[in-house]
């Protein structure tokens, strides 16, 4: 079976580059066998830890294990107001993290976030 996949780094500019060459030579030869994967870069600790705060942790994980859910459910569900879940959903939407369904609903896309922190890049 295979899994949607997303890889979360902290990078520097060098490495973004090096990672989107890689990838496009990957593409180029891909022969479909592989887990769905994508990749998302923060250029250093601070951007990725002001985007990934433990209550958006929260969100996601709750997202992947009660499945779609509306910003009401899961502002219910996560026990916190609506304002502050809407702008949380609005920011994880904006790094791809979650989606909006044609229904309206929320989703998070992945079946794993796997996080690669390095200490040079951090």
């Amino acid at each position: 079976m295979r899994q949607r996949v997303i890889r979360l780094h902290i990078s520097d500019t060098a490495d973004v580059g090096q990672r989107f060459v890689s990838a496009w030579k990957n593409a180029e030869g891909n022969s479909g066998g592989a887990d769905d994967e994508t990749h998302l870069s923060f250029i250093g600790l601070k951007a990725y830890l002001s985007t990934l705060t433990a209550r958006r942790w929260d969100l996601l994980k709750v997202l992947n294990k009660e499945g779609p859910q509306s910003i009401r459910a899961l502002s219910k569900l996560l026990d916190r107001d609506y304002k502050s879940v809407h702008g949380d959903v609005g920011k994880l939407m904006e790094f791809g993290l979650i989606v909006k369904r044609d229904d309206g609903l929320i989703e998070a896309p992945y079946d794993r976030i796997i996080s690669d922190i390095r200490m040079a890049a951090a």
